[in-house]
């Protein structure tokens, strides 16, 4: 795309649910199929254009190098504002798919998923972090695992750095081993849904389908079932938001590296729009997007950067089904 402890918190949050139109553009998974293989901008899944509040809770696009609610040095982010978390809103889904209509023969049936955010039931790596005070920071794959997802698995182990993947099911059902993995090294597995279909574009039992049925598939894997969930593109609607089931999770900082596979290029954007309390979007499906990783980790420890993951970097915030949340909210003092 809290998941309540709030006492936790030494200030006021400021959590905004602006139900206006405010225009955002969302580029994210806009891979070359529901795998994400090295896409090129010809051959690149449409983005999706929402309306809905701003991640800054301001006018604002996450665009190409994105969500940062800044001027971008690349992208087409100008938005500006506190850094306030939350949106709603209505949502458009991008002109065409290319994903398939239809599953595989080896999906898992689909099974009753139990709505609602919970913890990991084992602590992941960094989990006693408080980001309230600490400057902290969560790296998101999306539509993964792939072929390199076990080479980024290494770097982020020898580094201690954990990370969020949103899976996808089928990729689950193609890769199990892998995604037993990012789980058992301390990562968090969330729901990317079974094929990435625009969740926008379904009627409500396909969208509580698509949920679940990637949900059995990774927990076939042999770890818990996810309870965070990343729409395809991150596009909602009204009918995504009522029968979802869970917090979406969407990002502040978009390199774009589906559409420009270059290492350089991707670190330079993650590194560059990096703030306390954002969520980082990347794929670990493609090879340049692995490639850029060492660097990324090395330029924000040197920057004073804790890497957590998404549940940890929202503890404390009560994280409600069908809101969406793209950072850490800020405490009020500081938008003032």
């Amino acid at each position: 795309m809290i998941r309540p402890f709030l006492s936790q918190f030494k200030q006021p949050l400021t959590v905004v649910a602006v139900l206006g139109a405010v225009g955002v553009t969302a580029t994210a998974c806009a891979s070359n199929g529901s795998s994400g293989r090295n896409a090129s901008p010809t051959n690149a899944r449409p983005s999706a254009t929402r309306t809905d509040s701003g991640p800054d809770g301001q006018s604002g696009t996450p665009g190409s190098s994105g969500s940062s609610g800044t001027s971008g040095t690349a992208g087409t982010s100008t938005g500006t504002g506190p850094d306030t978390g939350t949106g709603t809103g209505t949502s458009t889904s991008p002109g065409s798919s290319t994903t398939s209509s239809t599953a595989p023969s080896t999906a898992p049936n689909p099974g009753t998923t139990t709505p609602g955010y919970r913890p990991p039931p084992t602590p992941r790596t960094n989990a006693d972090v408080d980001c309230s005070v600490a400057k902290c920071i969560a790296l998101t794959f999306d539509d993964g695992p792939g072929p390199d997802t076990g080479r980024l698995l290494d770097l982020l182990k020898a580094q201690n750095v954990p990370a969020t993947f949103f899976v996808l099911g089928e990729q689950a059902v193609k890769y199990p081993s892998v995604v037993n993995r990012e789980y058992a090294e301390g990562n968090e597995v969330g729901n990317h849904t079974w094929d990435h279909k625009d969740l926008s574009k379904l009627p409500a039992a396909a969208v509580q389908d698509e949920i679940n049925r990637a949900a059995d598939a990774i927990a076939a894997t042999g770890i818990p079932r996810p309870t965070l969930v990343r729409p395809p593109y991150g596009a909602v609607n009204d009918t995504v938001r009522s029968v979802g089931g869970f917090p979406f999770i969407m990002w502040r900082v978009d390199p774009e590296d589906w559409k420009y596979p270059d290492p350089a290029r991707v670190a330079d954007q993650i590194v560059g729009h990096a703030k306390p309390g954002r969520i980082v979007l990347s794929h670990d499906t493609h090879k340049t997007t692995v490639d850029a990783m060492p660097a990324v980790v090395e330029r924000l420890k040197q920057q004073g950067y804790t890497f957590v993951t998404v549940s940890t970097l929202l503890k404390g915030v009560p994280l409600q089904n069908g809101t969406s949340y793209f950072n850490r909210p800020v405490p009020a003092e500081s938008t003032r």
